[in-house]
């Protein structure tokens, strides 16, 4: 089996005089959860149904599992569950009987009901009424749906949706099972980044239709710049020391500079200013950018 569950080769899309994507080339690990980041009609949606195989690119290719989707979109499409839509079921029917239209049209066993209940922890609600199903509950069966049949792939975008916080956490957790439990690669579009934080194990940020970031989570957060706080006895001369210095630099409350955009390793250097600078510090704390913040930064960097 190829390494990369999806790979978009000088992939470009446009609709009439309008390019969604330019020159797209994204690799997705196999059995990562991969989060796919950008806002509102940056392409995110269109990359998905050009990955489903339910849009054609105008220049480059889409390989999943390292086959073309253009040519072999049959076969592959079967290894692929997908949520990319607001969920939606027959409230008359039970969770049981509206999976089981699923289980026949894929001719599945009927043990695979069984088997995809218990993966989102609906087991006991098998007999309940959709209609008696709360939000988070409602998307947990979208998702059994989607996972009907062992795919290797599963595409999610918005999956926490409408969801309260108890909500979110069950989408989160089951997500996070699946690539041990199952094997398959989770590919996740959301706007939910706190969320995505602390699930994904891959990353990439689209913008403006061109791919403008993509790594491991890993390696997002050894590079990430810090905010660092520092307790002075003279802010003032502390304030004018640091932005001489070129550091972005603000006065907080009557004791504190916080100082933004720290690379890796120069905490040390902020210390030593100081102290060189007869400038007594008390505390030097340091917090790495929450993925949000790192988002916001990344993109208003990318529109400058």
């Amino acid at each position: 089996m190829s390494e990369l569950a999806i790979k978009m080769v000088e992939v470009s899309k446009s609709f009439g005089q309008h390019h969604v994507l330019r020159d797209l080339d994204l690799e997705v690990p196999t059995q990562s959860i991969f989060a796919f980041v950008g806002n509102n009609g940056e392409g995110k949606s269109t990359a998905i149904r050009l990955i489903l195989g339910l849009l054609q690119p105008d220049r480059g290719h889409v390989q999943v599992f390292g086959r073309n989707m253009r040519t072999h979109r049959k076969d592959l499409i079967a290894d692929i569950g997908c949520l990319v839509e607001a969920p939606s079921a027959y409230p008359n029917l039970t969770a049981r009987e509206f999976l089981n239209i699923a289980r026949v049209l894929k001719s599945l066993p009927a043990s695979e009901i069984d088997r995809v209940l218990a993966l989102v922890n609906l087991k006991t609600d098998a007999a309940r009424l959709i209609s008696k199903f709360s939000l988070g509950m409602k998307q947990r069966l979208a998702l059994a749906h989607a996972l009907m049949g062992q795919p290797k792939l599963l595409i999610l975008d918005e999956p926490t949706n409408g969801l309260d916080p108890s909500g979110i956490q069950e989408i989160r957790e089951l997500l996070c099972r699946l690539p041990e439990k199952t094997g398959c690669t989770v590919f996740v579009s959301s706007h939910q980044l706190d969320e995505l934080d602390k699930m994904a194990s891959h990353l990439a940020l689209l913008q403006g239709g061109v791919l403008r970031f993509q790594a491991s989570m890993e390696t997002i957060r050894q590079q990430q710049n810090s905010v660092v706080q520092l307790q002075v006895d003279d802010q003032i001369a502390a304030l004018n020391l640091l932005h001489a210095e070129g550091f972005q630099a603000d006065l907080h409350g009557s004791s504190h500079v916080i100082v933004k955009d720290v690379a890796q390793g120069a905490v040390w250097r902020l210390n030593e200013l100081l102290v060189r600078a007869g400038i007594r510090l008390h505390e030097s704390r340091s917090e790495s950018l929450s993925l949000e913040q790192w988002f916001h930064q990344q993109t208003q960097r990318g529109a400058a």
